[in-house]
């Protein structure tokens, strides 16, 4: 994907009270430790909370933030925002096959007033770890075709144009179970390849972030009660 104009990176900074060097590093060390014990703790106790049947048939929509490239001398970075749904099926205990469409946009690169939409069509094999009970983390490989329009599109120089290519999203995430159909999403974080031509690789090396939610809509067997949560 062309993206004209100037470079548009994102920028990001940290600042740390003054403190001499020794002190500071001892106030870290002790924080870490903290939140490592406090992680632990919380998890532990959702682990216990009660145990997980998977349910047949799931249905998700998410939020995600795409980081993009561009052909090298252009722009080496951009950010696009928007959302996505997909289908899933549990075919075992642990492994689901996903359908999942996502669109998300950008727009003013660089100054230009031109935008770009990118929207996917995805599907492939799930893997989730529920040996946890309540936390869920998973792995996913999703293949399918992606189609982009707008003015910033590859290979256009108006406001408007359309190109279709391949696409693929590898990575995972971890789902946290909040009541026997309701799963939080907490983050899912995706290698997102497109193949749209851009007069260079003909590719595009995105990472796509996101957090959403799960309804489980069908399950054999009802979760199993135990005690409640305790700390």
């Amino acid at each position: 994907m062309r993206i004209p104009g100037h470079p548009s990176t994102l920028q990001s900074s940290t600042s740390e009270a003054s403190m001499p060097g020794e002190t500071r590093m001892l106030t870290r060390v002790r924080t870490m430790i903290v939140l490592a014990i406090s992680l632990g703790s919380f998890c532990l106790s959702l682990s216990r909370a009660f145990a997980q049947s998977p349910s047949e048939i799931e249905l998700g929509a998410n939020f995600n933030h795409t980081s993009g490239n561009a052909p090298p001398g252009v722009c080496g970075c951009f950010s696009m925002y928007g959302g996505g749904g997909w289908l899933g099926y549990n075919v075992i205990s642990s492994l689901s096959v996903i359908g999942e469409v996502s669109s998300q946009r950008t727009s003013n690169i660089g100054g230009n007033p031109a935008g770009l939409t990118l929207t996917s069509f995805i599907f492939g094999p799930r893997y989730s770890w529920r040996h946890a009970n309540r936390i869920v983390p998973f792995a996913q490989v999703l293949l399918g075709g992606a189609h982009t329009s707008g003015g910033l599109t590859s290979g256009t120089t108006g406001l408007t144009g359309s190109q279709n290519a391949f696409a693929m999203a590898s990575g995972g995430g971890v789902d946290v179970l909040l009541r026997s159909r309701v799963t939080l999403r907490a983050l899912q974080v995706d290698y997102y390849l497109t193949g749209f031509a851009n007069g260079s690789k003909n590719n595009q090396n995105s990472i796509r972030i996101g957090a959403g939610i799960v309804f489980n809509l069908w399950q054999k067997h009802r979760l199993a009660p135990v005690a409640p949560i305790g700390w």
